[in-house]
């Protein structure tokens, strides 16, 4: 332990002394407490040097395992044990935080379940959801449970105000006696009725206190907010012995004094401004995770489902050593308790064994129980790690893990070995009958290993016919198996368990279950449902996490995408391209599923949406969620003054005016100026494509059209107010919701960058820091030919947030690869071209016939300029995807996989009607290229209600190309 030696002055000393005093903390707890607020607050270990567990096959080797567990140095003498909200409330016996940490590390993945069933106040919980996992903690105390809530919340700015408040009033009611006073008597029959029947009360508590802790518990009743009502308990419970008789938290013994009117109620405010404090720090890190906590006896309660834990790591409480239902009696009893029962329940009580004069015989019978309904609940080949101290009984000393080992053989337990750990002597229990334990013992076990059949959950939506035949590709991919064992309207598999992380992976399955594995979700269910077999929902969601962030036509279908990166055995941390990336729908999808993605695209509101929903996600969502909340708050009092059309850019400002209302345009210049003041560059960019998708409603184009047509009739005016307050509680709602299901994402997010460039440009590649053969696959549905009028249908959006002119707009329009803009200059050059039959760096033969057949066609028929530009137009699509095709051959790894989603079209020719068949264009280029063409999967798409769509395409085909 350090010394800090800090110099003032005597009346300050004693100043000091007398305030803390007054809110029942020590000089050490005070200062301590401050420094965790401007201290780097999250630094469990020096160095943490801790192997992770990559796969669950790694579990397969239990010697493996053991060797892993051994290597590593369990002393943690100077490790930091209190950090984050570990020590927000007192609690005997906790183990530090850093064995769970470890273990779970060690022994588990992302997104899997870890049981903790003698779970005290929470470490291992929060240990779990701050790595990422889904956590159950169990004790048989109610105060535990409390606990674990309140150490684990994260708190929205409402929450924090609320508390806030609270902690103001009762300084305020605290300020002076005749308050004190007044209130008291005012409120005194509530107050009495909430003073619990304690026995010898007087004893234990002085009648200011008394009065003062049944006004706190009146009103904490009254909260209805469910998570600032944990926290004020939890304030509450932690005060209760410090504002009693109680000698201390370890000695239960009276000690009378006075104490004066206010010293419990400036006890309560000051600990809960400091758990406040505290979770304002864990709130960024859990970032709306959750635990599940459970108030239950583990011999006499199903905790946990049978075969639903995929780690258990827990510390036990010792034989003969802590009477936890004595350090919090009191504490029980305000809370509404009778600790009197859970006295007889407590497993290894001290006293227990003393009234009912039994040895380590009860306390092995009754942790044998425990050990059958952990073996219950486990899955199979999973492990289970024990923190255990030896015990002494009428002064013979027994070895509990080595005893504990014996009876979880006898359960189904395998014992994989014992690992003893030193513990150090400031680390030791204060409880007497433990602090002689120097050393504690981690007892390894694991649930034998078979192999079982799994039965595959369809999702709750039908499926197309070609997301039947990629499910059975995934399936046969990712798991090995033949996928003619695989039958159309049922699927069960027989594997190894240790293979679930692979089952989780899966796009078109949504959960799997097994007579030996509960039944769980996979990672799609879960984004799209939050629980795929709880939703009423029958219908596909395509818009989860930030996927509905903002329209887009043409968008990549995010299921599919994902499907396609299993196909292509992409594992987690390998590079994706999306060389058109559009909005960002491949992006979203690399991140989500821990790829490291890149994507480019020449139209910079695509760059701009597909940034604002990947880049939202990696920020800290608590932080995020405050900045909305603040805003939203901020936008009811919005300003309709003349002078924000001077925020707007005055180029643009004409244009502007014909397609938006002056009314419109005062709260839009006012809005983008709020947005521009926010610090934070990508909630700026996410603010900013939020008011972009209400563009459309709040001007004067037709939102059902895919063009730029004008509406009929007119608006004067538009609630831009109203939309853009609702767009943002939406999104709100949904990135929290994405947040609190994080801890079931069985990887770690990756990256995702989004550049504006141009892949048939190899600088763009540079720039973005793409060598050759970086690239592991690329997902891509490039524009098709003579390709949607992406920069005229975001025109406005464009024209609002980029400040692009009329005759900047056009001039990226013409430079779209498939655009349907093309000089006569530049045509008739083309046309020169075919009639030379110079095909430039075309390869495909099919291309250069429907060139040339078109061309043909028209050449000598009276047709409007579409038709007449048709084949120019044509060969200078084929041109550019031939180079960017082969510019991708330069970046993708040798065995990488290139996905295209491509469809045909068609057009008039003369009289006649020709199919462009571009699906047999790419194949040829591809191949021309050298790349081995591996499937072509033929899909279909639904229209969209929209005027001028009869042309649209609704057969597609799946490329699958492999380059040697």
């Amino acid at each position: 332990m350090a010394k800090l030696i800090i110099e003032t002055s005597a009346n300050q000393k004693e100043a000091l002394y007398s305030a803390l005093e007054e809110r029942g903390l020590t000089l050490t707890e005070w200062f301590n407490n401050r420094v965790a607020e401007i201290v780097t607050p999250y630094k469990p270990s020096i160095t943490e040097e801790v192997y992770e567990l990559r796969s669950c096959q790694e579990l397969k080797n239990f010697k493996t395992v053991l060797s892993r567990i051994k290597a590593q140095d369990w002393t943690l003498t100077n490790d930091n044990t209190t950090y984050l909200s570990h020590n927000i409330h007192p609690y005997p016996a906790k183990f530090i935080p850093q064995i769970p940490r470890y273990l779970i590390k060690m022994l588990s993945l992302r997104g899997e379940m870890v049981w903790d069933p003698f779970g005290g106040s929470g470490t291992t919980a929060l240990e779990a959801l701050l790595l990422g996992r889904q956590a159950i903690s169990s004790d048989v105390n109610p105060i535990a449970t409390l606990i674990g809530k309140a150490k684990t919340l994260t708190l929205t700015k409402e929450d924090e105000d609320i508390i806030s408040a609270i902690v103001e009033k009762i300084n305020v009611l605290a300020s002076s006696e005749s308050n004190i006073i007044r209130t008291l008597n005012k409120h005194i029959s509530e107050i009495q009725s909430a003073v619990p029947n304690i026995p010898n009360i007087e004893k234990w508590f002085h009648p200011n206190v008394q009065l003062e802790l049944g006004y706190i518990r009146w009103r904490i009743n009254e909260i209805t907010n469910s998570k600032c009502k944990i926290l004020a308990k939890a304030a509450f419970s932690k005060i209760i012995v410090k504002a009693s008789f109680q000698s201390g938290e370890t000695r239960y013994a009276s000690k009378p004094r006075e104490i004066k009117r206010g010293v419990a109620l400036r006890m309560f405010a000051s600990e809960l401004s400091f758990m406040l404090s505290k979770v304002r720090i864990l709130s960024p890190l859990l970032r709306f995770r959750e635990a599940i906590f459970q108030t239950a006896d583990i011999r006499n309660a199903d905790i946990v489902s049978p075969y639903s834990v995929d780690l258990i790591v827990t510390s036990p409480p010792y034989p003969n050593a802590t009477d936890y239902h004595l350090y919090h009696r009191f504490r029980l009893f305000w809370l509404g308790y009778d600790p009197r029962p859970l006295s007889k329940k407590e497993i290894g009580s001290h006293l227990r064994h003393q009234k009912e004069g039994t040895g380590i015989e009860q306390y092995i019978d009754e942790m044998k129980v425990a050990l059958q309904k952990m073996h219950k609940g486990h899955r199979l080949g999973r492990y289970a790690v024990l923190v255990l101290g030896s015990a002494v009984f009428k002064r013979q000393e027994y070895q509990t893990a080595e005893l504990i080992a014996d009876v979880a053989t006898s359960v189904g337990f395998e014992v994989v070995g014992i690992v003893p750990r030193k513990v150090h002597d400031t680390k030791r229990s204060f409880a007497p009958a433990a602090r002689r334990l120097r050393e504690e013992k981690l007892l390894v076990l694991r649930k034998p290993l078979e192999k079982i059949s799994f039965n595959l959950l369809m999702p709750p939506y039908k499926l197309w016919p070609y997301e039947s035949v990629i499910q059975k590709r995934e399936i046969e991919t990712l798991l090995d198996i033949d996928s003619q064992c695989i039958e159309s309207d049922k699927i069960t598999i027989a594997i190894n368990p240790l293979q679930v992380d692979k089952l989780r992976r899966l796009t078109f399955i949504h959960g799997f279950y097994s007579t030996k594995y509960h039944r769980e979700s996979t990672w799609q269910a879960v984004l799209e449902n939050g629980d795929a077999f709880s939703s009423k929902s029958k219908r596909k969601e395509p818009k989860y996490a930030t996927h509905g962030l903002h329209p887009y036509k043409g968008k990549f279908y995010p299921q599919l995408a994902k499907s396609l990166f299993n196909l292509a055995r992409i594992e987690p941390g390998q590079r994706i391209l999306d060389p058109f990336c559009g909005s960002g729908t491949v992006l979203l999808e690399g991140y989500l599923n821990g790829l490291d993605s890149v994507g480019f695209d020449i139209n910079p509101l695509a760059i701009k949406i597909a940034r604002a929903k990947t880049g939202i996600l990696t920020l800290d969502m608590h932080l995020v969620d405050k900045l909305l909340t603040m805003f939203i708050q901020q936008m009811e009092y919005i300003n309709t003054d003349e002078h924000n059309k001077f925020f707007l850019n005055q180029e643009c400002l004409p244009e502007l005016e014909s397609w938006f209302p002056e009314p419109v345009l005062r709260k839009l210049g006012w809005i983008l100026k709020s947005i521009d003041d926010i610090p934070e560059p990508t909630v700026r960019d996410y603010l900013e494509v939020c008011l972009s998708s209400i563009v459309r409603e709040i001007s004067q184009q037709d939102p059902k059209d895919l063009r730029i047509r004008r509406r009929k009739p007119p608006i004067d005016d538009a609630p831009v107010k109203e939309l853009f307050i609702k767009t943002l509680q939406i999104q709100r709602e949904r990135l929290r919701h994405f947040a609190q299901h994080t801890n079931r994402a069985p990887v770690k997010f990756g990256n995702a960058n989004a550049f504006l460039g141009d892949c048939r440009d190899l600088d763009t590649f540079h720039k973005s820091s793409i060598g050759p053969q970086s690239v592991h696959a690329v997902v891509t549905s490039p524009p098709y030919a003579t390709a949607l009028p992406y920069i005229d249908t975001d025109r406005l959006s464009i024209l609002l947030l980029f400040n692009q002119t009329s005759k900047e707009r056009n001039k990226l329009e013409h430079h779209l690869i498939g655009s349907r803009e093309i000089s006569t200059k530049a045509r008739i050059s083309i046309e020169g071209k075919i009639e030379a039959n110079d095909f430039d760096n075309i390869v495909s033969p099919t291309a250069k016939n429907i060139i040339a057949t078109i061309y043909n066609f028209n050449k000598n028929t009276n047709v409007g300029f579409r038709r007449k530009n048709k084949a120019a137009l044509l060969y200078r699509y084929y041109c550019d995807m031939t180079t960017a095709l082969k510019n991708l051959d330069q970046v993708v790894d040798k065995g990488g996989s290139i996905f295209f989603v491509i469809g045909d079209n068609k057009t008039q020719a003369g009289k006649q009607e020709i199919i462009i068949k571009s699906s047999q264009v790419f194949q040829e280029t591809g191949q021309a290229i050298g790349w081995q063409l591996v499937d072509v999967i033929p899909i279909t798409v639904t229209r969209e209600n929209r005027p001028h769509n009869k042309n649209s395409i609704t057969n597609n085909d799946i490329l699958w190309f492999r380059k040697p």
